[in-house]
């Protein structure tokens, strides 16, 4: 499973990362794919993560 990448990233001024990923609503899975994420074939969103690969909307790798 991919982390999200928002939430990581804001983890460092919020001081708890698994606190961040409870929260509601959640991030959008541009959000979770990071700055560079590229475009996912299947659902044509900015979605893949930027560092696993891993289409964070439909989960396609």
């Amino acid at each position: 499973m991919s982390s999200c990448e928002k939430c990581w990233s804001e983890s460092g001024i919020h001081g708890s990362y698994f606190e961040l990923i409870k929260r509601i609503p959640a991030c959008t899975p541009e959000e979770q794919a990071g700055h560079k994420a590229g475009i996912c074939s299947k659902c044509t969103r900015k979605t893949i993560h930027q560092y696993t690969g891993e289409c964070m909307a439909c989960k396609e790798t």
